[in-house]
């Protein structure tokens, strides 16, 4: 019978398999006293939900600041920048952009370059964070 290890003896791979047996086939702990217990990897649990301070965006954003700037993003995640407003609305048509979205860009000023979504945003009235967590 092949081994999987050559460092350790049958006997002590019989061990290790007995010892592990209960966290593979259960999904709770091994052993009564809590000190036995293995520590935590330090990974965040799946289940783990953003902290209050990070939902909604934020301190500086609202909820729905955060919604209408991922829908912007979105729609313009493949421009090209810097764009200017008549890039932006070119983009938007030949795209077939949402009218909210086309809209709102109507109001960008003529005369300036953007960089990113981040810019736009700001000039078209949407709060964005000051600072990352």
């Amino acid at each position: 019978m092949p081994r999987d290890s050559a460092k350790r003896s049958p006997r002590v791979d019989d061990e290790l398999k007995h010892e592990t047996e209960g966290m593979i086939r259960g999904g709770g702990p091994t052993h009564v006293e809590e000190w036995r217990q293995p520590e935590p990897t330090g990974e965040p649990p799946a289940s783990a939900q953003m902290p209050p301070e990070r939902q909604g965006g934020g301190v500086d954003m609202t909820a729905r600041e955060v919604e209408w700037r991922s829908q912007i993003a979105q729609v313009l995640a493949p421009l090209d920048y810097p764009a200017d407003r008549g890039k932006i609305l070119a983009f938007l048509e030949r795209n077939h952009a949402p009218g909210n979205v086309v809209t709102a860009m109507t109001g960008l000023p003529k005369d300036r370059k953007f960089h990113n979504v981040g810019e736009i945003a700001r000039a078209i009235g949407i709060h964005t964070e000051q600072h990352r967590i």
